[in-house]
């Protein structure tokens, strides 16, 4: 892969494509000059960049106008943006530095013979794109139609990748909860939910603009022969979203049984407290008639009259625990 920099924080990543499905790297003042050539298609991918730099690959790109806005303003928010002479889209993605919790956006802007991608963050899905052994099994053709269909579909492989251990995560805490519930804590299944919802906005936001897509007609972006490619990627997103909803009905069964299993804990805490009381409840009494200041108390002259109010209270207390412990009330 050959990168150029136009600014330092910026990376533009360039590519060309040919008649063999391959994807080749090259520079970026090669790039900018093959846009102005239509027998020429040209990937251009940047990635972490400051707005002033964002506006120089615009004029440099002759990108203007609405088109231009958009890329500028409108890069965060999901959505399908029809053009006369270009196609413009912004989908959701999952964070690509092992933050699940996050969602980034990702610009593609199309046009008779440019693919422009803007992103903030490494796509390491993308990337698998321009790897050399996989451009002939990712690429349809040659065409801006061909990467895209091509990038959508990745994508949408990687919704099944996630899905799958997000699935595999909430079964196994779905069994810990039957078999160990003490084991599992709130943390775990508030994280779980907040990976579900994540992936469910990424889920969600790509559907509409893949459904779009699939219905544009736009005499630059050929369907021809990436259609069936585009399906394939509507499928697998269309079985994510399914999968989703089945997981966070999950979720709240796990959740539902959680509270039931504080609830039973609370209650049976509150059950101890509630059996201690009552067996120190007789010799609270006792204590609170012998501790009355009478002048004529007749357990007052009675020798051993304190050892043996002791052994009383003593004697009630154990009957009662013994009885409360055989009627299974400490269990």
């Amino acid at each position: 892969m050959v990168a150029g920099q136009p600014r330092k924080s910026m990376i533009v990543n360039c590519f060309q494509t040919c008649d063999e499905l391959r994807l080749t790297a090259c520079d970026y003042e090669s790039a900018v000059e093959a846009t102005r050539n239509p027998d020429v298609n040209t990937w251009v991918d940047v990635q972490g960049f400051q707005t002033n730099e964002l506006i120089e690959l615009l004029d440099q790109l002759e990108v203007k106008d609405l088109a231009r806005w958009l890329c500028l303003k409108a890069r965060d928010r999901p959505g399908f943006y029809p053009l006369k002479t270009l196609i413009f889209m912004v989908i959701p993605l999952q964070s690509a530095l092992g933050d699940f919790h996050e969602v980034e956006y990702m610009a593609l802007l199309c046009r008779k013979n440019l693919l422009l991608t803007l992103h903030n963050t490494r796509l390491t899905r993308i990337q698998r794109i321009t790897a050399s052994q996989d451009q002939i099994d990712w690429l349809p053709n040659g065409s801006i139609a061909g990467v895209v269909s091509a990038i959508m579909i990745v994508l949408s492989t990687g919704f099944l990748q996630h899905l799958a251990e997000l699935r595999n995560a909430i079964m196994d805490l779905e069994g810990r909860m039957d078999r160990e519930p003490h084991s599992v804590d709130m943390s775990e299944i508030s994280d779980n939910r907040s990976k579900l919802l994540t992936l469910e906005a990424t889920v969600s936001g790509q559907l509409p603009s893949l459904q779009a897509l699939m219905a544009t007609d736009r005499p630059f972006f050929n369907l021809e022969t990436t259609r069936e490619y585009l399906f394939c990627a509507l499928a697998n997103v269309q079985a994510a979203e399914k999968s989703l909803h089945w997981l966070e009905g999950r979720i709240d069964v796990i959740r539902s049984l959680f509270d039931m299993h504080a609830q039973e804990k609370m209650n049976h805490r509150i059950g101890r407290l509630t059996i201690l009381s009552a067996i120190f409840m007789p010799m609270t009494l006792l204590a609170g008639i012998w501790g009355m200041n009478f002048e004529f108390m007749p357990e007052l002259k009675i020798p051993f009259a304190y050892p043996i109010a002791l052994g009383c209270m003593g004697l009630i207390g154990a009957g009662m625990y013994f009885f409360f412990h055989r009627r299974g009330w400490f269990g």
